[in-house]
């Protein structure tokens, strides 16, 4: 039995996608599609200490090479909404050396994370497109959504609350509330509608009204595709229910706020929601923004050295500052030092271990071929590579699945060249055979 790669549940107005089943593959082996190659970019603001991050030697990546930064790569426990993670460093490739300061003129534009053509000194905006509209140019194909970008920051200034461009300086507009995400993906493929409110407000769910569709689906599929939708229909549930609990009630006082989350609350239910609409290929192409330059902190999980409610901005710069924790300047200056480099290497550690999340999720999403993981290529990076410095010189990139038979468990050194050699190396795991790419322009990272 043969069923459409777009087939949706359906009721009363609300129609939710499936995932990639077997179902959906052509029966003739002559007539079947490559199955689908993913693009996910993960930005996390203000760079890091590159001494605390890299590790030394390159070759095969070890849980015993791992530096300070890295250490989370091998498991850590539960910490308020994120759940302990197993070991991902056999996972992901650290790539050291890549050389952003010929790119970005800006010592703060995350707009410029993705984009391997220099801004030309001007203002610190793409003038061609970044890497994930790049990719989505190749890879989007019939999908609903060509691109999903996901940012919880507030800021919309254009250098700093936008990192995905097209040709031209063209921004790709970014969701900023996990709730709107979820309406857009879920209710009939398109905006929200007053149905959606209503379920909102009943505080039903919107598997209650397709239900019965997945009923009849199921006994046209196999097992293997049972066990597929009954687990995608189970995610949607359990997000939708963090979603409901974090949004207002219809019955609160007008004009009282809403209990919503904190930024990583909405970060957390973001990458929930994107993982999903790439399961169900409403999208191959995935952009998480954790947060601008400046309104990332770490209230409320208590991490050691003392970085309590400082910023992540303010931590990054060190000592000497303007925009510095403030707390270290009666401090002898060894102390000092040896603190301030200390909670840079705790906020580098926390952003691997949302990181980690992200990867260990898709890992344990089931696809006909295996999971999101294989078929995708992971990204993270930054606007700087080291945060105190504001230099560009030496980004903290990691690159994480198994497109076009990319390996992971490894670390490369790229000696000094452009962005455009990551990019370049990148998209020819997507099948674009490309011999150099950006400006300045580059051949691909030897090696990666």
């Amino acid at each position: 039995m043969k069923i459409s790669r777009r087939a949706l549940l359906r009721g009363a107005g609300v129609a939710v996608a499936l995932p990639f089943l077997d179902a959906m593959r052509p029966q003739r082996a002559s007539a079947a599609p490559a199955d689908p190659k993913r693009f996910v970019a993960f930005f996390v603001p203000n760079g890091t200490d590159p001494g605390a991050w890299h590790p030394r030697a390159e070759g095969p990546l070890s849980a015993e090479a791992l530096t300070p930064c890295l250490v989370d790569m091998n498991g850590f426990a539960a910490e308020r909404e994120w759940p302990a993670e197993d070991p991902i460093w056999r996972d992901v490739t650290m790539v050291a050396g890549v050389d952003h300061q010929k790119i970005c003129s800006d010592i703060h534009s995350p707009a410029m994370a993705l984009c391997a053509h220099t801004d030309g000194g001007g203002e610190a905006v793409p003038r061609k497109a970044t890497l994930d509209q790049y990719l989505a140019n190749h890879i989007a194909g019939e999908t609903p959504f060509r691109s999903l970008n996901l940012s919880p920051t507030g800021d919309t200034a254009v250098t700093q609350g936008f990192i995905s461009f097209r040709d031209g300086g063209q921004v790709e507009d970014a969701f900023r509330d996990p709730a709107a995400v979820f309406d857009t993906l879920f209710s009939s493929m398109g905006n929200p509608n007053a149905e959606m409110d209503t379920i909102r407000r009943r505080r039903a769910s919107v598997l209650d009204w397709v239900r019965e569709d997945a009923r009849r689906l199921n006994q046209r599929l196999g097992a293997a595709d049972r066990v597929r939708v009954e687990q995608h229909l189970e995610s949607v549930f359990e997000l939708e229910k963090q979603i409901q609990s974090t949004t207002a009630s219809s019955c609160a006082i007008p004009g009282a706020p809403p209990r919503g989350q904190d930024l990583h609350g909405k970060v957390k239910q973001m990458i929930d929601l994107g993982l999903l609409a790439l399961a169900c290929d409403l999208t191959r192409v995935l952009v998480l923004q954790y947060s601008n330059s400046w309104g990332l902190d770490f209230r409320g999980y208590d991490l050691p050295d003392g970085v309590g409610d400082w910023s992540d901005h303010f931590i990054s710069h060190k000592l000497g500052d303007r925009d510095r924790a403030t707390d270290l300047d009666g401090l002898p200056q060894a102390e000092a030092s040896r603190i301030a480099n200390a909670r840079v290497v705790q906020t580098s550690r926390f952003k691997v271990r949302r990181f980690a999340y992200l990867l260990n999720k898709m890992k344990a999403a089931a696809t006909p071929t295996g999971n999101l993981l294989d078929e995708s290529l992971v990204l993270y990076t930054s606007e700087n590579g080291d945060g105190d410095s504001h230099a560009r010189t030496n980004m903290p990139i990691m690159l994480a699945g198994h497109v076009g038979g990319f390996q992971t468990g490894r670390v490369i050194k790229s000696n000094g060249r452009p962005t455009g050699a990551l990019h370049c190396s990148i998209i020819n795991y997507f099948g674009v055979e490309l011999s150099e790419y950006g400006d300045p322009a580059s051949g691909p990272i030897p090696g990666l």
